[in-house]
């Protein structure tokens, strides 16, 4: 139940909930639970609008999120180390980073909320990245968008996944 509590609380931008996450290691499990477990609340979304379901495509849907989180993160993470000089550790972007993908259970919805939803996950990632980073916002937003377009990039090339 803390994992929800935490990932409420990052996606309602309270500071508290961003700190709890970035001083405990242990997160990175819990955020890593989270990221699984919105990309199996889409495939079941799926499954209940018709698609047939596959166990083979099931674990896809869970490796392919957990990688697209990892990339993402490191991304990050060299944008903040090159742009910034930050001094800050992967697992710490990896934990605020997954505890903002609540917001995207919203994108699984249709027209207004979905949109909603991507914009709602937008915010919470710069606001998470700017505290995993210890940066300021308009930083920030210059790495999440670096970051995103690199992802989009490498994605693209790898796998041709959906990001969001």
């Amino acid at each position: 139940m803390i994992i929800i509590r935490r990932a409420v609380g990052t996606s309602l931008l309270k500071r508290n909930s961003l700190l709890d996450i970035a001083l405990d290691q242990r997160a990175t499990a819990d955020a890593a639970l989270l990221v699984s477990g919105v990309a199996v609340i889409g495939y079941l979304w799926d499954v209940m609008r018709g698609v047939g379901f596959s166990l083979r495509l099931l674990v896809a849907v869970l490796i392919n999120s957990l990688m697209v989180w990892i990339i993402m993160a490191g991304i990050t993470l060299l944008m903040g180390k090159v742009l910034f000089k930050t001094e800050t550790s992967m697992s710490t972007v990896m934990r605020l980073q997954g505890f903002s993908y609540l917001p995207l259970v919203l994108t699984y919805l249709a027209g207004p909320v979905a949109l909603a939803g991507r914009v709602w996950f937008l915010v919470v990632l710069v606001v998470a990245t700017n505290e995993a980073l210890e940066t300021v916002y308009w930083q920030a937003v210059v790495t999440v968008v670096a970051s995103l377009a690199g992802l989009l990039v490498i994605s693209q090339l790898f796998w041709g996944v959906r990001l969001f």
